[in-house]
């Protein structure tokens, strides 16, 4: 980890505890947002780019807009890009366009899409994980994964209750900085998929 890295960590730890202590700050969500524009730094370097990219715009619209179909299309692109680097698969610009289709489902039927493919990205990462052949690192990446689901626990109980943005980020950008700064450290499946050799 060279100074670059430290210094973002260092910006990242100040914005996590500003969001974290001043929820109600009338400019939070710039605030957020920018946490999630900083994990594109480590996200060129040590993670997936593209997924990072796409975080980006899902959070702009769920942050900054009405249209949270868009970004919960978007993140179902993430988890495309995160499936593809583990399967060694470059994937293609058409991503985008076949996948136009989903916003034409009703937003529980999208959000159920999305949790399928966050299902399958946990379980390809556990299962090169459990192959050994991950650097010692890639537990971090893991760690990254459960926050990312705490987090979408957390906004699932929101949507048929009051959600709570601030539990939401203390799970949220911890670990959108830990896939940034991780995913790198695990190689990809070898071919045939095999989880269990």
């Amino acid at each position: 980890m060279d100074k670059a890295d430290c210094s973002i960590l260092v910006v990242f730890l100040f914005l996590y505890v500003f969001i974290t202590l001043c929820g109600q700050c009338p400019y939070i969500n710039a605030v957020r947002f920018s946490v999630i524009c900083l994990c594109l730094l480590p996200a060129t370097r040590y993670g997936v780019p593209m997924a990072a990219v796409f975080t980006v715009l899902s959070d702009g619209f769920l942050l900054f807009s009405p249209y949270e179909k868009m970004g919960v299309f978007f993140f179902c692109l993430v988890q495309l890009f995160y499936i593809s680097f583990f399967l060694d698969k470059h994937p293609s610009p058409w991503y985008f366009f076949c996948c136009l289709p989903l916003l034409l489902l009703p937003l529980p039927v999208l959000g159920g899409v999305y949790a399928l493919l966050f299902l399958l990205h946990v379980f390809i990462a556990f299962s090169l994980w459990k192959q050994k052949k991950a650097k010692p690192i890639f537990g971090l990446y893991l760690l990254g994964l459960f926050l990312f689901i705490c987090c979408d626990i957390s906004v699932a109980i929101g949507y048929f209750s009051a959600p709570n943005p601030v539990v939401i980020w203390i799970f949220y950008a911890p670990s959108q900085m830990l896939l940034a700064f991780t995913a790198k450290a695990l190689p990809p499946l070898p071919r045939p998929f095999a989880p269990y050799p």
